[in-house]
């Protein structure tokens, strides 16, 4: 049976009923992601495979697949094989009462229930850490932000995975209580867990990643550079944060090499030097911020952030970190209040 699971022709279909005609017998808990499915089911998942395989369609084609009429009966069978993992679903850009749908493969399928399995409980991280002994994948963003600085919470968990895995992944971290946004297609609902799953991992991210637990996140010295470069708010925290929490463990070399790579030397240094002002004490040593100071390129004007601020600033906030901007030839819009919030959670009560 397993064998003609990977055949070339459609026998693989068969097999894929038979099993699934088993499994209303099957006791499964529900916090699983992907579950077998009842037979009537994995013949409405067969008849789409058949007619679709693993390429985008409608809700109308989904209607002349299965030969109903009853727009409830057929949205009704879509919605299962979503939340089982068995199917992904997004709204059209242009016309958001328009759905798309695209089925997950067998033998991905397959592979997350084989997956979540091997787990001793269901949780996202177990799904993950037991997946990554097969698949490659780094998790990045917020919540990798966080596992290096335990500040603020995440919001989302944000994981790049290799293309031709994608649906690996889908299938595995589909949860009813986690939403699942892939590459550009947004998830419909927001949940106790929000993943975003990228198919963009690269060997740079490979190699900018560190193992933690049993999964690879980025480094704490790439994060603070991706968050100079993004300038929004909840970056920029997770940037001070990591600063301030991992000063004494940062690669430095590295740090510097990745700075100007993404072109951001400036902004570090000028990060590092309000740290200390605000500290009122060498956070980070003088001669450091000096030596990022003479790699940085400040013959031209730079706003910083560009977008965080909206509120307008009174003139003493615009003169609060004046000196500091001139010495990088910056204008500063980070707030007193902004800046000092972070160092006194995390550097003074700690401290």
């Amino acid at each position: 049976m397993v064998k003609s699971f990977y055949t070339g022709d459609f026998s693989h279909i068969i097999c894929l009923t038979i099993c699934f005609s088993q499994a209303i017998r099957l006791t499964i808990s529900a916090v699983i992601a992907v579950k077998w499915i009842p037979s009537w089911l994995a013949e409405k998942y067969s008849l789409l495979y058949l007619s679709r395989g693993v390429k985008a369609f409608d809700f109308e084609e989904a209607k002349k697949t299965f030969k109903l009429e009853d727009k409830r009966v057929v949205s009704v069978i879509l919605t299962q094989l979503r939340n089982r993992g068995f199917l992904i679903s997004w709204r059209d850009s242009v016309d958001p009462r328009r759905k798309f749908f695209k089925l997950i493969s067998p033998e991905s399928i397959v592979f997350a229930f084989g997956v979540q399995n091997l787990t001793e409980n269901k949780t996202l991280f177990a799904k993950i850490q037991a997946a990554s002994k097969h698949l490659d994948c780094v998790i990045g963003g917020a919540y990798a932000s966080f596992k290096h600085h335990r500040y603020s919470t995440p919001e989302k968990i944000d994981i790049h995975v290799n293309k031709e895995d994608l649906d690996r992944w889908a299938a595995l971290l589909t949860d009813k209580g986690a939403s699942i946004s892939i590459d550009a297609i947004p998830s419909e609902k927001t949940r106790k867990e929000n993943v975003h799953i990228h198919s963009d991992l690269t060997n740079d991210l490979l190699g900018e990643s560190t193992i933690i637990n049993g999964i690879r996140y980025l480094t704490a010295e790439i994060l603070v550079v991706e968050g100079l470069k993004s300038e929004d708010r909840f970056s920029l925290i997770d940037t001070l944060a990591i600063l301030i929490t991992k000063r004494d463990k940062l690669d430095y070399d590295n740090l510097f090499r990745l700075a100007e790579r993404e072109g951001v030397t400036r902004k570090l240094g000028c990060v590092l030097e309000m740290i200390n002002y605000e500290a009122g004490r060498e956070v980070f040593p003088t001669r450091q911020i000096a030596e990022i100071q003479g790699r940085a390129d400040t013959s031209y004007l730079i706003s910083f952030p560009k977008t965080i601020e909206t509120a307008p600033f009174t003139e003493e906030e615009k003169e609060h970190y004046m000196a500091i901007g001139k010495r990088w030839n910056m204008k500063i819009y980070l707030s007193k209040a902004f800046v000092s919030k972070i160092i006194i959670d995390l550097l003074r009560w700690k401290d």
